[in-house]
């Protein structure tokens, strides 16, 4: 079977429903030799951040020497980013013999129980020390919750997100997330909500299991804006640690790799506090505010700001960085397309004043919302403001050109589409 055979084979069954729980993912990995069984792992969770905060542990435990394996989701523009060992995705050819042996064994798996089932297989053909696993949705059904007791299980946030199958409250989301905690285990999170933490607190002493919940421990000391980074400063030691993502969030994110780290350290882990600045320093995350300059259209010089913000929690997390952006009061259009799963209207609504212009677009997904809709709705909150609508995401990024700064978010997949646009443009001369 070729890649793009898999891939074909992959996206059909991206609708697939679920019918039984994860009781054909338990059969599939059996066929298999349930190659989960062995695997050491730092199981994350959480309505945002999980990707940054997989990135970190991964990139610490990858400079202490470590053999690390990464499953992430989504993936922006390649499948092959949602596994990856030792820093480097998998390769197509690979990727393509995992997906033809695990379809044998559970051809009647969804897209990501299977690929989900693929980096099992892969992390442990390769010996992995340590592998970081993303949860996909929630936590206790997730198909990554096959996983036997993970060394760390980790929950980055809770808030209102996927409440069609979490559930309408906070308490009921942090429940479906505090269900990655196994009997015996440890937990960590940063000092959410009263109602999440009193849910995920309740879960974890039925456990038997450890919960540990964190207030920063870093503050932002500088941002180079340019280059992508932060420089987070340790408010008890003073000192001062180059950071590879951009985000006033990113400071909780820290935090949790910091004291999770610390504690697997207690558990014997070879990965020192230098290990972890080390991975501080080299760790890179796409789409999360990410600055790039680009000539594109031909002889327009940009700066793009790719975000995959989807949800109220992102927005905010996005507001907060770009009011403390030099972006912030000057010219600037934003390029906005959803899913029509999404609660947009408080998504709009912080957007709405952040900038005088938007253009419209259609993400590349079958749930997209309608972007004519979406402008809309988004006039009736801010009538004043410049609107476009683009179907095509490469002439709404032509017509928001130009003007010097533009903000993509709304949606991975749309900022999967733009980086994909992006790439082949021209980088901004030296």
């Amino acid at each position: 079977m070729t890649f793009e055979e898999a891939k074909a084979k992959l996206v059909e069954r991206q609708d697939f429903i679920k019918k039984d729980g994860l009781g054909r993912v338990y059969a599939c990995l059996e066929r298999l030799g349930n190659p989960h069984h062995g695997l050491k792992t730092v199981h994350v969770t959480g309505t945002n951040g999980k990707g940054s905060v997989c990135a970190l542990f991964e990139a610490a435990a990858r400079a202490s020497g470590l053999k690390t394996g990464l499953f992430i989701s989504p993936h922006l523009v390649n499948i092959t980013e949602r596994i990856s060992f030792c820093g480097q995705n998998i390769g197509e050819a690979e990727f393509a013999g995992l997906f033809g042996e695990v379809f044998k064994a559970g051809s009647d798996l969804s897209f990501f129980e299977l690929v989900t089932c693929m980096a099992f297989l892969f992390f442990k053909r390769k010996k992995t020390d340590l592998a970081v696993i993303e949860v996909g949705i929630g936590g206790r059904f997730d198909t990554t919750n096959v996983l036997p007791r993970p060394e760390l299980s980790v929950i980055t946030s809770v808030d209102y997100d996927h409440q069609k199958y979490l559930g309408a409250t906070l308490a009921e989301i942090a429940s479906q997330k505090a269900g990655i905690i196994k009997p015996g285990s440890v937990c960590v999170a940063p000092l959410l909500y009263p109602e999440a933490r009193a849910e995920i607190s309740r879960e974890a002493a039925q456990a038997g299991a450890q919960c540990h919940f964190f207030a920063p421990v870093f503050e932002i000391a500088d941002r180079d804006w340019e280059n992508g980074e932060l420089f987070l400063r340790h408010k008890k030691t003073g000192e001062v640690y180059p950071f590879g993502i951009l985000g006033e969030n990113q400071v909780s994110n820290a935090t949790l790799a910091w004291e999770g780290l610390e504690i697997m350290r207690g558990m014997g882990w070879p990965i020192s506090r230098a290990h972890v600045a080390a991975g501080f320093a080299a760790v890179r995350w796409p789409g999360r505010f990410q600055c790039l300059t680009r000539v594109f259209p031909a002889g327009k010089k940009t700066v793009f700001i790719v975000d995959g913000a989807h949800n109220e929690e992102a927005a905010r997390a996005f507001s907060a960085t770009w009011k403390a952006s030099p972006f912030s009061g000057k010219p600037a259009v934003f390029l906005v397309g959803m899913l029509q799963d999404k609660e947009r209207r408080p998504i709009l609504e912080l957007l709405a004043p952040l900038a005088d212009n938007f253009v419209f677009t259609r993400p590349d997904s079958p749930r997209a919302a309608d972007p004519c809709a979406l402008a809309d709705e988004f006039s009736s909150i801010n009538p004043a403001a410049g609107v476009e609508v683009h179907e095509d995401i490469g002439a709404a990024l032509g017509c928001a050109a130009g003007s010097g700064t533009v903000a993509v978010l709304g949606s991975f997949y749309l900022a999967g589409s733009v980086l994909e646009i992006l790439g082949s443009a021209q980088a901004r001369p030296d």
